[in-house]
């Protein structure tokens, strides 16, 4: 019984902490026409979301677009709330100031390619398989937080 229970805990311990992540909600690779950044150009980007109930602290999170370095570009301290939306700019301008709009160092590939979101303790938190993305669309959960990708226009 004390070994059913335990193993319970464990499952329950598993489940609340993977459930308590941000995910990668939309992401854009061709933007020349939908939005553009605080210097005026257009470039690609992505939208975390915060589906959980309560506020995470994103500080050391990791966003790459190479599978063998998870920590390419690296968050500052920046709390998402339960339910907000987080535009990052992959512009390769590299900021990481968080009281301005936050870059990375990469851009993403219209051609395509993976895009992962790590936890500090290098826990994948969310990845994107390499997609064909037209231009000026995105690609992203239907629903905020769904399983379901769709391309919007």
């Amino acid at each position: 019984m004390m070994r059913a229970l335990s193993l319970f805990a464990l499952l329950f311990i598993s489940f609340n902490i993977n459930s308590q992540n941000v995910v990668i909600n939309e992401i854009i690779t061709s933007n020349s026409t939908v939005l553009t950044d605080e210097d005026g150009s257009y470039e690609d980007w992505l939208e975390l979301f915060n589906p959980t109930a309560s506020p995470i602290n994103l500080q050391g999170y990791g966003l790459t677009d190479l599978s063998s370095n998870p920590f390419q570009w690296v968050f500052p301290e920046y709390w998402i709330e339960p339910g907000e939306h987080l535009l990052i700019w992959c512009s390769g301008k590299n900021k990481t100031d968080s009281n301005f709009p936050l870059h990375t160092n990469f851009r993403i590939s219209a051609a395509g390619e993976t895009i992962t979101l790590t936890h500090p303790n290098t826990t994948i938190v969310d990845s994107y398989a390499p997609i064909i993305i037209p231009q000026n669309y995105s690609y992203g959960r239907q629903t905020d937080g769904s399983s379901t990708l769709v391309i919007f226009p």
